[in-house]
This record gives structure tokens, sequence and C-alpha cells, in this order.
């Protein structure tokens, strides 16, 4: 979601990932923790997804701060069997126990063909395309899902019971630059909301699919931060958002729905549970056979004849690739607000803010 040119400045990726890693550090989080998360976020920011990039920054200090999130846990193994595995999180970072997960899913999958690796008592993970990206980059495919707090009433309800619960998928070797999937089980991601409100926006998109707090649909910016983002395409989008409940917390134990606690001071863990699942390509056709089939599908859906008023197909990951293209070379937008915040924890725990390349 681009902001208005009047509302941003540019920093480019490499001085910004530092720049919060140095603020996680400063608070007491190890330093390869630190650029773990700080990794994560940019890389959000880098192909376009600002709801999971740095803006997330100051809500996970002020959590750490107050104890909700141990800056220092890695996270146990709790059970090994074939090739499932189930991991507590231990209050963690989610990046630092994501981590951890992709790479006991890496392992195992290349013994057993296929992985499946279940975290409970975890914490927001950022974007789940990163963590899908880290399996496909072992050589497998990556599939990552999470829950969330509950933001998401069902289809014709009005109380939120579920959480967004986002989900990706990721491929390995040279099919990886074909495809990659990253959505939300709602319209939009709530974060998009909170970016808004960033940006200074008043309206949000209509197709965003927002409702205020009684249920009424609304492109009123302040009206849908106060409300909730609408389950993809109506009771599908439900029963996909229960699916990953039960794949994430009904496997690991861990809270479910409405039992995900929602602590606003940040003095309480979230509690949250993901999903990791690695699937050992070549356990099955074969790499390159597999690599040619997806190249082959992507053709297929590219020789489609275009609907008036478009000039290409685009399938999954092609939009984010092409906005990390562009912000690699220019820069990463960033509202002032946000930009605020950041220098001012800067100054809180003695840190240099780095030059940005001003308004755009």
């Amino acid at each position: 979601m681009e902001a208005p040119a009047r509302d941003t400045i540019r920093i480019h990726d490499a001085p910004l990932r530092d720049f919060c890693q140095k603020l996680l550090e400063g608070v007491g989080v190890p330093p390869a923790y630190a650029f773990l998360v700080a990794d994560s976020l940019v890389a959000s920011n880098l192909r376009g997804i600002d709801s999971h990039g740095i803006e997330l920054l100051p809500g996970y200090i002020m959590q750490l701060r107050n104890g909700g999130v141990k800056g220092a846990a890695a996270g146990r193994i709790l059970s090994e069997t074939g090739g499932a595995v189930l991991y507590d999180g231990e209050h963690g970072l989610g990046q630092v126990v994501s981590d951890a997960c992709c790479r006991h899913a890496v392992r195992v999958a290349r013994q057993q063909g296929v992985a499946i690796v279940v975290a409970r008592n975890s914490h927001h993970f950022g974007a789940a395309a990163y963590w899908s990206q880290k399996i496909a980059a072992g050589g497998c495919l990556g599939i990552s899902i999470s829950t969330a707090g509950p933001g998401v009433p069902p289809w014709q309800g009005k109380s939120p019971r579920i959480g967004t619960n986002p989900l990706a998928l990721a491929l390995p070797g040279a099919a990886g630059g074909k495809w990659l999937l990253d959505m939300a089980t709602t319209t939009v991601a709530k974060g998009k909301v909170a970016n808004a409100t960033s940006w200074g926006w008043d309206k949000v998109p209509v197709e965003w699919a927002c409702v205020d707090e009684r249920g009424v649909p609304t492109t009123d910016r302040a009206a849908a931060e106060r409300g909730w983002s609408l389950p993809l395409g109506g009771y599908k989008g439900t029963g996909l958002g229960m699916m990953i409940e039960l794949l994430c917390a009904g496997l690991s134990g861990g809270p479910m729905a409405t039992d995900v606690p929602i602590c606003r001071d940040g003095s309480q863990p979230l509690r949250v549970s993901h999903t990791f699942i690695a699937i050992n390509r070549a356990a099955f056709i074969g790499a390159e056979d597999f690599d040619r089939r997806t190249a082959h599908l992507v053709d297929v859906m590219k020789s489609s004849e275009l609907r008036p008023g478009f000039d290409e197909v685009l399938v999954a990951g092609e939009p984010e690739w092409r906005t990390e293209r562009e912000r690699r070379a220019q820069g990463i937008p960033v509202s002032h607000s946000i930009w605020q915040r950041l220098t001012k924890l800067g100054t809180e725990v003695n840190i240099s803010a780095p030059p940005a390349d001003g308004a755009r």
C-alpha cells in the first residue's frame, strides 16, 4: 500500500534494517535475534507489505519492555515423531521461534519427505511469506500458517471470534521465482487499516470490506480501525480461518479463537500458534520435474486472453517482486508518523537514526 507522496520519506533497506536491529538490541534482544526480527520486517516493507513491516516495531518494543515477550527465549522441541514436531516457543519473539521451526522442518523433510512443525506459546511472526521462503531456501516447498488475536467475526456475525490467520506457500529452486502466495484469510489484513492511519488517510478502499463496531460496512478509516476485517469470500473465508485454527492451535494445544489473549499494554504473552510444513519435492517426482511443471502452470495461466481493461495476467508473487525491485533502488517509503515514533525510540536507547532521503 503506497502512501501519498507528501506523507513519506524514503530510506534504503540496509540502513533501515541496521537501525531496527539496534533498537531491538537497545531493549535487551540478543544481536542475532534482533537481526532476524529486523530483517523480517524490512523484507515485508521491501515487498510492499507495509502492514507487516517496521510499523510493527514500536508494538514489539512495548511488549518486550512490559514483559509480554521474552527477547532472549528461543523455545524448545517438546516431541518429535517421524515427520511431526511439536515446539514450545516459551513466549519468545515470533521470528525467533519461527526460524527455529523452519530449520527443523527442513531437517526432518530431508529425512522423511514431509515435515509438519507445530509451535505454541509464540508471538507475532511478521509476514508468513518470510518463513515459507526460509523453508524454500532449504530446498522444500514451504507452507506457513498462524493464528492471531481474535479480530475477525464469522460470516454473518459481528463479534470477533478468530484472527486474520495468514497463510503462505513458497516454492524452492527454479520454481521459487515463478510463484509465491502470501495472504490473510480476510479481505484485507487489519494492519493495512493501521497503515492508513499512519498515512493520514480519511477513507479506506471499499474493496477492503471493512465493517464498523456494529458490523455495518464502512470506508471511514477511523470506524474501520475500531471495527473489523471481514473473512475472505464470506463463509468460505470463515472456514479457511477455522481450518488454520485447527492446524495451528488445535494441534499445538495452544489457545484457540477467543482464548487467544488480547493485552493492550504488552504485559501478557500473546500465546499464538504457528504451523510450518516442508515438502521435499525430491521425495515425489523430483526437483527438476516439479520446477518444470510449475513453469508450465504459470505459462498456462499467462496465456489466457485478457479481459477488457487489462494488459497482462499476474500470478501470485509478481506484484510484490516488482515492488521489491523498485524499493531496493529508490528506498522504502516510511510515513512521517512512524519515523517519528522510531526515532523517538532511538533517542530513548541512545541510537541515532539513519538519514532519510527526504520527503516524497
